[in-house]
């Protein structure tokens, strides 16, 4: 650690804590860091564990976006509930963090850069309150649009013929597609223009082929196998 500066107990608008979670940073790149942002007092810290609570603005500085990437930097937002906080990947920046936006996340860059740009990105946090590479806008726009289908009811589950048309008969696969539809067996077999009974046996079949204990089973094991798809 190069600089390390006590921590007030008030927010000082000039603060930055850069928190190094894989220990990336060498002595050469905290001290190309720490000039990069040289206009702010600065703290570059390798312990995970360490105080963000008065810091005005904090940097996490990850490599991938594993399972404990991920829980480690929503408790970071939740501890450091007035701070502007950003992800620092360094690598390319990685589109897993864009839902973290509307979860108090101030922004997401490369470590590259923090390092061309870091002054320019701490104007923007400061008039703006956000800062999003330009690498990402589109995939961000894509995310947006995809949460707004999202919020949208589902009107009708379709089974996706080319994911089943393999390991299911056509019977089996308009069956089950009318049980997606809510149909029950005597509506199914007045549909099919067969027996009920015919029904029944291909729903037997059905069910064992999926693995299924029912209907309801059957349609859940569909679900997540990635088998349908929601029109809304």
């Amino acid at each position: 650690m190069i600089e390390n500066y006590s921590v007030p107990q008030t927010i000082v608008n000039d603060q930055v804590l850069v928190i190094d979670y894989d220990h990336y940073l060498s002595q050469t790149s905290e001290k190309r860091l720490l000039e990069t942002l040289a206009a702010k007092r600065v703290m570059i810290e390798q312990d995970i564990t360490c105080t963000v609570e008065n810091m005005r603005n904090i940097f996490l500085l990850v490599e991938n976006t594993s399972t404990e990437v991920l829980k480690w930097v929503e408790s970071i937002l939740h501890r450091a509930k007035d701070a502007r906080v950003l992800v620092v990947t360094v690598g390319r920046p990685n589109v897993s963090f864009i839902p973290y936006l509307s979860q108090k996340l101030s922004g997401i860059l490369s470590l590259h850069s923090l390092y061309k740009h870091g002054a320019n990105v701490l104007k923007a946090i400061d008039e703006f309150g956000v800062f999003l590479e330009q690498g990402l806008h589109s995939e961000l726009v894509k995310h947006l649009h995809e949460q707004k289908l999202r919020d949208r009811p589902i009107k009708r589950l379709i089974l996706r013929e080319e994911e089943v048309q393999y390991r299911l008969t056509k019977n089996e696969r308009t069956v089950l597609q009318h049980i997606l539809d809510g149909h029950n067996n005597r509506k199914i077999a007045e549909l099919m223009y067969l027996a009920p009974s015919t029904v029944s046996t291909v729903i037997s079949h059905l069910l064992k082929k999926l693995e299924a204990n029912d209907r309801t089973d059957a349609m859940v094991r569909i679900i997540r196998n990635g088998w349908v798809d929601a029109v809304r």
